[in-house]
């Protein structure tokens, strides 16, 4: 099944490039044109009982899998074509890694292997310590992995957030989505500060819920760790039509000439606009924001799309001092140019 560390847009590879070859090109090709064997990467786009949609490629095809994905989580896996659906099968690493552990230790292993994190014995033993702590439910685990790889606090009220968070469908995502948007377009606020209060307020504890389990899901990888690293995505709204789709998204403070800087960075899959990234920077008074594409046929649609985009964003109590696009430098895992803001703002 998964190497979740797998960062490409998906496609088909001829081997596995772990020391055993996962690829039987003498195998037919599937329903799928994938061959039986094949080392596939690709995106989990949805989830119906133990059934995947997954993107491999520019297919959208249904799948099983040896071990729980969550929507959103791209992986490299071989491709047991010998069933229907398809398999998503473990490779000979992956097998090797968790043959190591048992009881629930394997479990542990589990969650930490299907988010991409480290999968060694000190990783382990904090994990499960801190599931034990918590009650070692099994329905626990994942929340509690999510929250132990960004460094944040295991409370039952965190846990139970982000369980609900997590388990979220699309339709549910856009109507919450809505009302913050039309929210946002209907009053008018002095302050970045009142704003965001404006959200808690309790007229719709549906909507301060979301928010506090946002900003966990947007906790960046705790120190150590790869800021790339897999962990279940953040909602990020498209539209007012379209649905919400799942997106990698970090917030981090910073200071810049000693001042305070809040920096947001996202990246998608869009279905048409195929792998996006981007970072949203401001100071309290300021806003610049910056989406970088990698199909650079896209970028001129987007930037022909950048004044409606303005309109919208001068509507929030921020100066916006930069908005631009342009495509992404193949290597590169961030924005490759970070546009400052003017600190005298």
């Amino acid at each position: 099944m998964i190497d979740p560390g797998a960062h490409g847009t998906g496609g088909v590879r001829p081997s596995g490039g772990d020391g055993a070859p996962v690829s039987r090109p003498s195998a037919p090709p599937s329903a799928y044109g994938i061959a039986d064997g094949s080392l596939v990467e690709g995106l989990v786009a949805t989830k119906e009982g133990d059934i995947y949609q997954v993107r491999i490629g520019v297919q959208m095809m249904n799948a099983r899998s040896t071990i729980p994905l969550f929507v959103g989580q791209r992986f490299r896996a071989v491709w047991d074509a010998s069933a229907s659906p398809p398999v998503l099968r473990l490779r000979q690493a992956d097998m090797m890694v968790l043959a190591r552990f048992t009881g629930k230790d394997y479990g542990v292993a589990l969650a930490l292997l299907s988010r991409g994190l480290p999968v060694d014995d000190e990783s382990v033993s904090a994990l499960r310590r801190q599931w034990m702590k918590n009650g070692g439910e099994n329905s626990k685990l994942g929340a509690v992995a999510e929250l132990w790889a960004r460094g944040a606090e295991m409370t039952e009220h965190n846990i139970s957030l982000l369980m609900w968070y997590m388990g979220l469908s699309p339709e549910e995502t856009a109507l919450i989505w809505k009302k913050i948007s039309r929210r946002l377009r209907r009053e008018k606020f002095a302050s970045l500060k009142e704003l965001a209060a404006s959200f808690f307020d309790g007229k719709d504890e549906e909507v301060g819920r979301f928010l506090d389990a946002h900003a966990l899901a947007g906790r960046p990888a705790r120190h150590g760790f790869d800021p790339a690293s897999l962990l279940a995505p953040a909602w990020w709204p498209v539209n007012d039509d379209g649905e919400p789709v799942r997106a990698r998204v970090a917030f981090s403070r910073e200071r810049i000439d000693e001042r305070g800087v809040w920096r947001s960075t996202f990246e998608f899959e869009g279905r048409f606009l195929g792998p996006t990234r981007g970072e949203v920077m401001t100071n309290g008074k300021a806003l610049s924001a910056n989406i970088r594409l990698k199909d650079e046929s896209k970028v001129e649609p987007v930037q022909n799309s950048l004044p409606k985009l303005r309109r919208e964003l001068e509507t929030i109590p921020l100066i916006l001092q930069y908005l631009g696009t342009g495509s992404l430098v193949r290597g590169v895992s961030e924005p490759e140019k970070r546009y400052g803001l003017d600190m005298e703002i």
